[in-house]
């Protein structure tokens, strides 16, 4: 494929959105579970409750994001999700300044801003092949590099939550995933390139997408492993996280934003080097391996190290995590069809996100009972056990990359 007009300049906006939508998320990733675990002193299993509730609207809204992507145009769907995005951290922040933050609020914050994520991913995975030409694990991998980045950003933002109040925090939230409006604006207008059947209902699109995934030896294998690294090594992410750093490290605002800053420093170590090494010829096998030795990390963790120490094993979980997720994204990036992309990568992000909800509970409920620390062991053999059975039983790490058509 030849690179479109102006492509550079393309790319350019499309990153810089990206980094509008992701650096709000970063921030909300340290400041949610800070205001619920700290502020208002929630158990571990209150704190999965909620935590789920911000991801539970992906498991019912992705799919049809997906099908909206493919048929409608991506900048349009980009532009009002950003706007819709700054409503409920403008509330939140008037909430707090008026003095009535509680769980119930935060509850309705969770669900109103989990309903933006499941339109804004299929429409940027939508529009990704277009970007990226031909060289399309790069993208992806600088993509995530990117996305982990911002984060960090986000991370250290929040993390001043202590010192100047969430209510500013919130407000630079808000401006930020505003400003992606403004940004995605710039985007070339994408012709969705689907055309169904008439007659086909969105249940019958829905479905074409979905048994596309489910007949292929590439897509379907990727897909369950990151459902299953979803559930637990997510469910372990943001919950049992904050929760080893209360009552653990009896840590602050800054130190849970340490932590994730750690993580997503690895995976931007991880991220540079497949950039520069020019990926990985065998990208199911690398995705497996990268998650076998991320549990191992999580065993490491589990000793009650240091804060150091257990900084440290985060570092090297996010490097893993890096690796494992770039992968997974760019099996299914090659494998979909063009006119069925933005649905099968939808379909990649409801086994990503739609997994999660049931997994932070279950992470919750565990370290109330268990706790935390010991609750990373029971994530790691739920991720072993399931992987050792991909590798086994798939042709998950024996896959030749293949070769990408562009129209």
């Amino acid at each position: 494929m030849r690179a479109m007009p102006n492509s550079r300049i393309q790319y350019a906006w499309y990153m810089a959105g990206l980094t509008s939508f992701v650096i709000p998320m970063g921030i909300q990733a340290v400041l949610f579970p800070w205001l619920i675990a700290v502020q208002l002193q929630e158990s571990a299993s209150r704190l999965g409750m909620a935590q789920m509730a911000t991801q539970l609207p992906g498991l019912f809204l992705i799919l049809f994001g997906g099908l909206l992507a493919d048929r409608v145009d991506q900048r349009k769907i980009l532009i009002s999700c950003h706007v819709i995005a700054a409503i409920p951290a403008a509330g939140l922040a008037l909430a707090l300044y008026l003095g009535h933050l509680s769980y119930s609020v935060l509850i309705i914050y969770a669900l109103v801003i989990g309903t933006v994520g499941p339109f804004v991913q299929p429409a940027r995975d939508g529009m990704l092949n277009r970007i990226a030409g031909d060289e399309l694990q790069r993208t992806v991998t600088i993509t995530m590099g990117l996305t982990f980045g911002a984060q960090i950003f986000g991370y250290v933002a929040a993390s001043f939550a202590d010192r100047i109040g969430a209510v500013i925090i919130l407000l630079l939230q808000g401006t930020i995933v505003l400003s992606g409006a403004l940004i995605s604006m710039k985007l070339t207008p994408f012709r969705p390139l689907a055309h169904e059947p008439e007659g086909n209902t969105r249940l019958m699109q829905i479905r074409s997408g979905l048994r596309i995934v489910m007949g292929s030896n590439r897509m379907l294998p990727a897909l369950m492993m990151i459902a299953v690294t979803s559930f637990f090594y997510g469910g372990s992410f943001f919950v049992l996280n904050p929760i080893i750093v209360r009552d653990i490290y009896n840590g602050s605002a800054a130190d849970i934003s340490l932590c994730y800053g750690m993580f997503m420093c690895g995976t931007i170590v991880s991220t540079i080097l497949l950039v520069t090494s020019g990926g990985l010829h065998r990208q199911g096998r690398g995705m497996l391996l990268a998650i076998f030795i991320g549990g191992l990390c999580l065993l490491i963790a589990s000793l009650k190290l240091s804060f150091y120490g257990y900084l440290m094993t985060l570092f090297l979980w996010g490097m893993c995590g890096g690796v494992s997720l770039s992968m997974g994204r760019t099996i299914m990036q090659e494998a979909a069809p063009r006119d069925h992309l933005a649905r099968v990568m939808s379909i990649f992000s409801l086994g990503n996100i739609g997994a999660m909800p049931l997994g932070t509970f279950t992470m919750g409920y565990c370290a109330t009972h268990i706790g935390p620390l010991a609750s990373l062991t029971v994530a790691v053999a739920g991720v072993w056990l399931v992987a050792a059975i991909i590798w086994v039983k798939t042709d998950l790490a024996s896959l030749e990359p293949l070769t990408i058509r562009m129209d």
